[in-house]
């Protein structure tokens, strides 16, 4: 079962965003994580990466597992499924002695989409198939198996709103910094679906471990040039944009395509609410910041209902005759203009 069977409207991967320049996601230096960030995650074993399927070929019929398979298989038992549940039962294991009673390998085998029974149990909130599963796992690297979209199970948990399982997986130690097809971590996937306890429980620091410096992560930009500060700025989301300037997000950045910082992005929506959380109640924004083309935030303010809030910020030096090169219209802005003049290549 892919993500895209689940929910459609949350894992949607468009071909033209498989691919990066580099120059929409940041310099390779913004998207390596230091080894004080994640040491812990960096001394788990390599993910097999045969045929990206986790199972070994060592399962084999004549490795003489599937002799001994089906005493292996006295202790898993079929969870009943509930009355509104309409996906094939997960695996429950009961009593197992130790992980040498089974061959644990299968229980995170990837189907036709890359899907394990992890990604199945964290896209539907299944707690207990997790904790599981989790329990169970014999290398944390295989928490962080993508599928064919690219996503780990925590990227699913997060896009579909489970907080406690999105919790659970990070506790785990799974990856908070893994990257899909469209360069998306679990943040940006909380952001987007406006998951506020989802987002929480990936920047909440887990207890008795080291601190994590999020800010290499948290920075990311996906392959649309975006950052989570500007998803948070265009979806208007006042509480994601305050959750992620605590956990060091830089309320600064620039997206990749225009230059537009999360005040250029709430002035030129005409956000009040959004704005005036910027100008007045977060410290350290740049007012007078300046996009590609030179623009202020005032200066894309200047015709919306806005415009009232940026009238003691000082950009005296931004001339009129900067008129000429503003050819941005009252329903299209620079980004939509740049995105439906890119013809993507098809190269199968």
């Amino acid at each position: 079962m892919s993500a895209k069977k689940v929910n459609e409207t949350n894992t949607k991967v468009f071909e033209d965003e498989n691919t990066d320049s580099g120059f929409l996601s940041g310099p390779l230096s913004e998207q390596l994580l230091s080894s004080e960030d994640l040491s812990t995650e960096a001394e788990a074993p390599p993910v097999p990466d045969s045929d990206k399927k986790v199972i070994s070929e060592s399962l084999g019929p004549d490795s003489g597992v599937i002799e001994d398979f089906s005493e292996c298989l006295v202790n898993i038992k079929l969870s009943d499924p509930s009355p509104a549940q309409t996906t094939v039962p997960l695996i429950r294991l009961d009593n197992v002695r130790s992980q040498n009673d089974l061959p644990l390998a299968i229980l995170f085998q990837q189907d036709d989409d890359g899907d394990t029974q992890l990604h199945i149990a964290a896209v539907h909130g299944c707690e207990k198939s997790v904790g599981t599963l989790v329990k169970v796992c014999p290398d944390k690297a295989w928490l962080d198996v993508p599928n064919d979209y690219g996503h780990t199970p925590l990227h699913l948990a997060a896009m579909s709103g489970q907080a406690t399982v999105t919790r659970m997986l990070v506790i785990a130690g799974a990856s908070v910094a893994s990257r899909d097809l469209a360069g998306e971590t679990p943040l940006h996937k909380a952001v987007a679906g406006n998951h506020t306890d989802c987002l929480r429980g990936l920047l909440t620091p887990v207890t008795d471990r080291p601190m994590r410096k999020l800010s290499t992560v948290i920075n990311q930009k996906n392959y649309k040039g975006q950052s989570c500060v500007h998803l948070a700025a265009t979806a208007g989301r006042v509480e994601l944009l305050q959750m992620l300037v605590f956990y060091g997000a830089d309320i600064n950045a620039r997206e990749g395509l225009a230059g537009w910082t999360p005040l250029h992005v709430a002035a030129r929506r005409g956000d009040v609410a959004l704005a005036r959380f910027l100008l007045e109640r977060c410290g350290g924004v740049a007012k007078d910041a300046r996009d590609y083309a030179g623009r202020t935030a005032r200066r894309l303010a200047a015709k919306n209902r806005a415009a009232p809030l940026f009238a003691n910020v000082d950009d005296s030096d931004e001339s009129d005759s900067e008129d000429e090169y503003d050819s941005d219209s009252d329903t299209e802005t620079l980004y939509e203009k740049i995105r439906q003049s890119i013809n993507p290549i098809n190269v199968a």
